[in-house]
């Protein structure tokens, strides 16, 4: 059992309480998982006027709506961090699929692609009342696209310099980071420091940057060593997205890459990766 917390991943413990206190909504005997990286405990979550009220043994609690999740699990609502919901959020604003799996928040704007203006983006979201939250990125093949087209460049001083402040600009409109899709036109045609410049821009206003890497073959190690260099340069979390290596003859390198997360890790590096599941036929 699945219940949208008001803060996602963080529970207001104030679960002592052993008085018969009376609430809307009372999920009992549950295995709880509080987001925190601790154990899952069993216990019971009260719910008043929509928010977590107390969370813990609540034995003498009583509530309008008592639901017994034995056997169940109570966590928070998931994250999904690379989603290309991309104009399907305009269609279906309840995002059945996402409640369905206990997805309460997701991040768009994903491999290098997102809506230029973020603050129309929003407002868009705003005015169809989507069920869950959404964030965005703001990507930057739709940057380098904006000021430059599909040329095969570098890009001018001038040009980069404009490139920053439409970083900046979806920043403060609210972007949460900088996506790249290196294996894409345009992205494919800019080099690691035009990236690194932009991460900058992100970087100032505590963006994350979030790449589909250049290449996921015969160069893999190369490419994951990029996007921990942008990171390192640009002094910013790093998210390596659908992390793998594709083609037979790459087969079992993930055993290279993800040492390269993990040294960057131990370095101090802020370095994540996410992947997605896949069916062999």
């Amino acid at each position: 059992m699945l219940l949208r917390f008001t803060c996602l991943l963080t529970f207001v413990f104030m679960a002592k309480t052993s008085l018969a206190q009376s609430y809307d909504i009372l999920i009992k005997n549950g295995r709880i998982i509080d987001g925190t990286g601790n154990s899952w405990y069993y216990g019971d979550v009260a719910v008043q006027a929509g928010k977590i009220a107390a969370i813990g043994k609540l034995d003498r609690a009583k509530a309008k709506r008592i639901i017994d999740a034995t056997g169940l699990v109570v966590a928070p609502g998931f994250i999904d961090v690379h989603t290309h919901i991309e104009g399907n959020e305009m269609v279906t604003p309840t995002a059945d699929n996402f409640i369905h799996d206990g997805v309460t928040t997701v991040v768009t704007g994903n491999c290098g692609g997102s809506s230029l203006n973020m603050t129309k983006y929003f407002a868009r979201l705003d005015s169809v009342k989507t069920s869950i939250n959404v964030a965005s990125l703001i990507g930057h093949n739709t940057i380098r696209r904006a000021v430059m087209g599909d040329a095969q460049r570098d890009p001018t001083a001038e040009e980069l310099a404009q490139m920053e402040e439409l970083v900046e600009k979806a920043m403060q409109d609210g972007a949460v980071g900088l996506s790249t899709g290196l294996i894409y036109v345009p992205g494919t045609y800019s080099k690691t420091p035009e990236v690194v410049a932009l991460a900058k821009a992100a970087a100032k206003h505590g963006g994350v940057y979030a790449s589909h890497i250049r290449d996921e073959g015969d160069n893999v190690t190369e490419a994951v060593s990029e996007a921990i260099a942008i990171g390192r340069a640009a002094n910013m979390p790093v998210e390596i997205s659908h992390f793998k290596v594709t083609y037979k003859p790459n087969w079992g390198r993930s055993v290279e890459t993800l040492a390269l997360v993990d040294n960057a890790r131990k370095e101090g590096l802020d370095v994540t990766v996410d992947q997605y599941p896949s069916l062999r036929r």
